[in-house]
């Protein structure tokens, strides 16, 4: 049986996670899978081993990627454990990461962002949530927490707080997605809440679950599969089509390294450069509207 000490050493490691500024999303994540670990130790009243381990990850009916993640916790857990002392030794230190296969990224022709764009023009919210998103690469949580004065329409940018990590940033637009914003500021109603985006049913700031319905609602009227993360994807690919270098990227998408920045560079080769005369999807597709 799991002794109370492993629940314990538990809440001591969500605590030092929470001091170190991670997103409420990361640290749901992490006390949902060290909870869930800790749970099947109890329930097969095995102890806290390397064999415990591979035998609750084999149980797991996920996938590769899935299963990354949730190793990848395990092992940032265990390695706080044996820092701290609660641990001999790292159990974790015997199992490797899986391999997970490269997928080139999904994108989005011209006329799949086209078609985006003419389903939401009758709505000038949803039209410039989703240039914005498409235009600048930042996240649904990111979009959803943007503020009336994080907006600099005039040099065109928006700054990005407490982002991934609790950095802060700012990212540029081109000027169909600034004429966008400014269209939907103007129609904007009035609220106690200064998100730029707001609900249109309680008038209070968008949440992620409902920026993504948006975002798939709009998919579905143009006949063409989405979600908010896949535009952030369609930007960073883009940007390294069309020649840009992965720490640029980097600084944009808010990452701490360029690990991720390097998987597209890596991904979309080096032969196709070419093909994209501009970085920014929007800025190529607003010729001409």
């Amino acid at each position: 049986m799991v002794e109370n000490k492993w629940e314990m050493a538990r809440q001591d490691y969500m605590l030092a996670k929470q001091l170190q500024g991670l997103s409420r999303r990361t640290l749901d994540d992490y006390e949902n899978y060290t909870g869930r670990f800790l749970s099947y130790l109890q329930d097969n009243k095995l102890g806290f081993t390397t064999s415990s381990i591979r035998a609750y990850l084999a149980s797991l009916d996920v996938g590769q990627v899935t299963l990354g993640i949730r190793i990848k916790v395990l092992r940032t857990f265990c390695r706080w454990l044996y820092a701290e002392g609660y641990l001999e030794s790292d159990p974790m230190a015997a199992i490797p990461n899986p391999r997970v296969p490269q997928r080139i990224p999904q994108l989005l022709s011209d006329d799949e962002i086209k078609r985006l764009i003419q389903a939401a023009r009758k709505k000038p919210r949803d039209l410039a949530i989703l240039l914005v998103l498409l235009d600048s690469g930042i996240r649904a949580s990111e979009c959803c927490s943007l503020a009336l004065n994080d907006t600099d329409l005039d040099n065109k940018s928006l700054f990005i707080r407490n982002g991934k990590g609790g950095k802060n940033r700012y990212v540029f637009l081109s000027d169909m997605t600034i004429r966008s914003l400014r269209r939907w500021l103007a129609l904007r109603p009035d609220s106690f809440d200064n998100a730029v985006f707001l609900s249109q049913k309680t008038q209070e700031r968008l949440t992620r679950n409902s920026l993504s319905q948006i975002i798939k609602r709009l998919g579905s009227r143009a006949g063409v599969r989405v979600h908010p993360h896949l535009l952030r994807k369609v930007f960073a690919t883009r940007w390294i089509l069309n020649g840009r270098d992965s720490h640029s990227l980097m600084l944009i998408l808010g990452h701490t390294t360029t690990r991720m920045a390097e998987v597209y560079v890596s991904l979309v080769g080096s032969d196709v450069s070419a093909l994209h005369q501009q970085y920014s999807p929007v800025a190529r597709i607003g010729r001409g509207w």
